[in-house]
């Protein structure tokens, strides 16, 4: 795959990125500068922290998934997946930005995204990018974001982040990782060097 021209034109192939690892640990940062890199034009990026769940689209959705009983707690998800298969279709890079502790919903993302380019005749490179930063580091950039008003991750949950978190190396997907304390810049390198390799 080549990865290197940003351009407006449609990729021969849609690509997949799947940003995981604790939070804290400068996925967003990480995810932003590689959305540069590729050409913003070229790049979807899918968040559960950054949905707006007041934009139309999304109340839309909403409204559509209560009426098919849909339990609310899975709307995002079904919000951000929408959002993945439009990019698909489109031939466009989509970075999928989460943290994904669980390994089963993890898996049936990636199958569910990966049938979908299937059915729409075409293939889906992938690329899981794995975040690695010390805990005590990433709970005090949590801390930080938090003071600044930026996302706070309770601790609660956080802890469990921390306790649960592994790589999937070994479950079969090609992955890169990376150290949330290094330069963005040299994360994005790797990243990238990975990519052409899909």
């Amino acid at each position: 795959m080549n990865i290197d021209a940003p351009t407006d034109k449609p990729q021969d192939s849609p690509t997949l990125i799947m940003v995981r690892g604790v939070p804290g640990g400068g996925k967003s940062y990480i995810t932003a500068r590689l959305r540069q890199a590729l050409g913003e034009e070229r790049v979807v990026i899918l968040d559960p922290d950054a949905i707006d769940k007041t934009s139309k689209a999304y109340l839309e959705l909403s409204e559509s998934l209560t009426a098919d009983g849909v339990d609310s707690k899975l709307h995002p998800y079904r919000f951000l997946r929408g959002n993945a298969h439009a990019g698909i279709a489109s031939h466009k890079i989509v970075i999928w930005n989460q943290g994904f502790i669980d390994l089963d919903g993890f898996t049936k993302t990636v199958n569910n995204l990966t049938a979908y380019a299937t059915d729409h005749g075409t293939t889906l490179p992938t690329l899981v990018v794995e975040v690695e930063i010390d805990g005590d580091v990433a709970k005090e950039r949590v801390a930080q974001r938090a003071a600044e008003g930026g996302h706070d991750v309770p601790e609660e949950p956080f802890n469990r982040f921390i306790s649960q978190y592994r790589s999937f190396a070994d479950e079969g997907f090609t992955t890169v990782q990376v150290n949330g304390n290094d330069d963005v810049g040299v994360s994005v390198e790797k990243i990238l060097e990975a990519l052409k390799k899909l």
